[in-house]
């Protein structure tokens, strides 16, 4: 697949749309002051993450798979993603932080990926002409403004035999870390991050969930869906809970 919408360099950023809400514009400049730090602190360290690998393992790639890493930040998600797609198919990048972006476009020509492609635009912005084989979303959708409407246009981006895979955040139903959730909560809230939300069961309400798995003593989540209208085999129904009925 030709990369969705517009032909870009690996090494060019656009910006597409204006940001919607002026919440967008807060969060942008947050993670536009501290983009480096985030690198720094938490990009390269978590570039191997076993957490990201378990989401991106949901998404069935091969070389020649087209994906959408939704507000790919400094690009932490590239490096595993690349191992599947070998610098072939198409890796398109998209975040409301264009000082994120200049750091992931440097870690892009360290790498020497020519197959990815940096966007300045939100998710709930971006309308490009091709869908996408797979769509990764990972510590995001606590943290946007619009997520309903994020997670809306996600799946209409999506192939009628694409995935869909998120890491999330949420408060813990461990009953030894129950006690946590409230601090956990006030520290992540300083950086736009909100549990919540229950992202899982709006997920269900617009597409089928294949996989839901907690993890990291249940603060995250690996969740994994496919179009409502994707006819293959229903996984265990215990891979799909009834999100509205989870703590």
């Amino acid at each position: 697949m030709a990369a969705p919408s517009m032909s870009r360099t690996s090494s060019s950023l656009n910006h597409v749309g204006p940001l919607s809400r002026r919440d967008d514009e807060q969060i942008r400049s947050l993670y536009d002051r501290h983009a480096r730090f985030i690198d720094a602190l938490l990009g390269r360290a978590t570039e191997n993450s076993p957490y990201r690998r378990k989401a991106i393992a949901r998404l069935g790639l091969t070389p020649n798979s087209s994906v959408l890493d939704v507000a790919c930040g400094v690009g932490s998600n590239f490096k595993i993603i690349e191992s599947y797609l070998r610098n072939s198919g198409t890796l398109v990048g998209i975040d409301i932080s264009s000082e994120s972006l200049e750091v992931a476009k440097r870690l892009v020509a360290k790498h020497k990926w020519t197959n990815v492609h940096l966007l300045n635009t939100s998710i709930t912005n971006y309308r490009p002409k091709e869908q996408f084989d797979a769509i990764l979303c990972t510590f995001a959708l606590e943290i946007i403004a619009e997520y309903e409407a994020a997670i809306d246009n996600i799946f209409e981006l999506l192939t009628p035999e694409g995935r869909f895979a998120m890491l999330g955040m949420r408060t813990s139903s461990a009953v030894p870390c129950r006690g946590l959730n409230a601090f956990v909560g006030w520290v992540l809230g300083k950086a736009c991050i909100d549990l919540g939300r229950n992202l899982a069961q709006h997920i269900e309400s617009r597409a089928r969930i294949l996989s839901y798995e907690e993890c990291f003593l249940g603060f995250y989540f690996v969740l994994s869906a496919s179009r409502q209208n994707n006819h293959l085999a229903d996984p265990p129904e215990t891979a799909r809970p009834r999100f509205s009925e989870i703590p």
